[in-house]
């Protein structure tokens, strides 16, 4: 009977949050997870798409958090700083590029949101520098650099009608490879991971 109960009361959570459960879950598809709370995106031309820059006030810094070397911890607060730009500059570029929505741009932070748009937000989850000396000793992984964002996407207002994660790393390169550059490069390839996921859920392709 408790089991039950206890289940009744997540049920129910999930519907407060989502107002209901996601229609599908699909991983290692367009991005690493998505979770779609609306069956399809449905026509999309007429459609403005906003995007707010990613939170990284509480990213995780791995190797370039307190205590880690100084050096790495200057990569990890520059990218704290530059990291949202990049991916929204990116993601910005990438959708204008391949033309599916009316128009793209980044939403400043006390502007309020169109009417009929799609708003992307999220945050970054890791932005982790690795450690160069391990990838050019140790090789096969080790020192990788990393980053992570989660995110939603919602309509102007505030419904989500889905969410996403995506990780780039980063183990090769000359020499181990310049960790700052790896984030700020993976930083953008994620901006343009989101873009291709939005662009194929609004012609209704596949996201497997």
């Amino acid at each position: 009977m408790r089991k039950r109960v206890l289940l009744c009361v997540v049920l129910l959570f999930g519907g407060t949050l989502y107002g209901q459960g996601a229609v599908k879950t699909i991983e290692d598809g367009a991005l690493d997870k998505i979770q779609l709370f609306v069956a399809a995106l449905g026509p999309a031309p007429d459609r403005v798409v906003v995007i707010r820059p990613f939170d990284a006030s509480t990213v995780d810094m791995g190797t370039g958090g307190q205590g880690g070397k100084e050096a790495r911890q200057q990569e990890a607060r520059t990218m704290q700083n530059e990291g949202p730009r990049v991916l929204s500059e990116r993601c910005v570029a990438t959708l204008d590029k391949i033309g599916s929505f009316k128009s793209v741009r980044m939403l400043k932070a006390d502007e309020a949101v169109p009417d009929g748009a799609l708003v992307v937000e999220g945050k970054f989850v890791t932005l982790d520098p690795g450690s160069r000396t391990k990838r050019y000793l140790a090789g096969f992984g080790a020192g990788k650099s990393s980053v992570k964002v989660a995110g939603s996407v919602k309509d102007s207002t505030g419904k989500t009608l889905a969410t996403f994660e995506q990780r780039r790393i980063g183990a090769m390169g000359m020499g181990g490879g310049d960790s700052l550059g790896k984030l700020m490069s993976d930083s953008r390839s994620i901006g343009e991971d989101i873009a291709k996921f939005l662009a194929k859920w609004a012609k209704g392709e596949s996201l497997d």
